[in-house]
């Protein structure tokens, strides 16, 4: 008995070894692979780090304020995957021993050295760029003080007929319960965008379609998220009467409608724009700071997800379209965004997601001509 609890120990020491030198592999192949993902991350974190000492904001912020939201979200991320996983084990393959069955699927297929190395990869460097993100936004009135609220305005009114593009939406999701909805979709947004995060994280089936996504998802934030913030600097149609004391507030009857709304059902827009509100003021609110309209990123990052689900499946296509339109319409509606926010991000999502791809289809070329040769 002695003999073979030894024996079952030692090549239970000799597997743990092997698949360590087999991670170990893999985590610097991964990093390889992912160079210009790190080296954007690390500029861009160095840039947060110099502008904050400049503005005299670094006891302010941190590179860690998104790191618990992704342990719990990829925890539910990871159920409700395993809960689907066992469905379709259990009602479609039907296999004599279930239990068996699912786990070494789940083990071959889905949790192999590659895809833990991606996952790892991401987990770790992503929270971290988000967070200098948000700490970004909050010296971006510092560099650039709120001065395109008007103008923005009234491009908005200009391109739609004289109206501003909220009194078009009013007569259709005017309604205190839809406007309920589309606050619910909005907050939403975070969950969505973390899912989609995880899934490009794992997702092993085109390689090159996935370093697109990224590489699209990190220029975005820095491109639009925060050089366009800053020279487009603006607080949005929420905040307007905060920043433009002089002529019309064209959106105080919109805030009053959503405030009115709010006593009969629960909009949770109110509450995060008073929270940021608050941060603008100095009185610490977590994870809720920053404010800027122009352009947004709701509807770059919602945008982005439906060029990734049109190369995926027509499926995915249909559903992000859809979940794209919803959060383009609650940003209007909900008073966080101007239409024209919304159409710059838009293009510049677009403009950044072809440029990547066409650097990657040519550098692919030319590593397959380079091997060739």
């Amino acid at each position: 008995m002695k003999r073979v609890i030894s024996l079952l120990l030692t090549r239970k020491e000799e597997f743990n070894k092997i698949w360590l030198y087999k991670l170990k592999m893999e985590m610097l192949s991964t990093l390889r692979t992912h160079t210009i993902f790190i080296c954007i991350i690390l500029l861009y974190l160095a840039g947060y780090l110099i502008f904050s000492r400049i503005y005299g904001a670094a006891d302010k912020v941190s590179l860690f304020l998104y790191y618990k939201n992704v342990l719990i979200l990829g925890f539910w991320c990871f159920l409700i995957f395993f809960i689907g996983h066992s469905i379709y084990v259990k009602f479609f393959i039907r296999p004599d021993n279930f239990m068996e069955y699912a786990l070494n699927d789940l083990q071959t297929k889905y949790f192999n050295t590659e895809r833990l190395c991606h996952l790892l990869l991401i987990a770790f460097s992503v929270p971290a760029f988000l967070s200098a993100f948000t700490s970004f936004k909050i010296i971006l009135p510092m560099i650039h003080p709120f001065s395109w609220d008007l103008s923005l305005a009234k491009l908005d009114a200009f391109l739609h007929g004289g109206q501003q593009p909220w009194q078009l939406l009013q007569p259709v999701f005017g309604y205190p319960i839809l406007t309920s909805i589309l606050s619910v979709f909005y907050y939403l947004w975070f969950f969505v965008m973390y899912s989609v995060l995880f899934w490009q994280a794992f997702s092993l089936r085109d390689k090159q379609l996935r370093m697109q996504f990224f590489l699209t998802y990190l220029l975005s934030w820095i491109i639009i998220g925060t050089i366009s913030a800053i020279i487009f600097s603006s607080a949005g149609p929420c905040y307007y009467g905060h920043f433009v004391k002089s002529g019309e507030d064209f959106f105080r009857p919109l805030m009053d409608y959503l405030y009115t709304a709010n006593e009969s059902f629960p909009i949770k827009s109110i509450d995060i724009q008073e929270l940021l509100w608050s941060a603008y003021n100095g009185r610490e609110t977590g994870l809720v700071k920053g404010i800027s309209a122009m352009p947004s990123m709701h509807i770059s990052m919602s945008f982005l997800f439906v060029l990734l689900g049109w190369r995926v499946s027509r499926i995915a296509g249909i559903l992000f379209s859809l979940f794209a339109l919803i959060i383009f319409i609650g940003s209007i509606h909900l008073g966080w965004h101007y239409a024209i926010d919304g159409y710059a991000a838009i293009i510049l999502t677009t403009i950044i997601w072809l440029a990547v791809g066409f650097v990657l289809k040519r550098n692919d070329s030319f590593e397959k001509q380079s091997s060739e040769e």
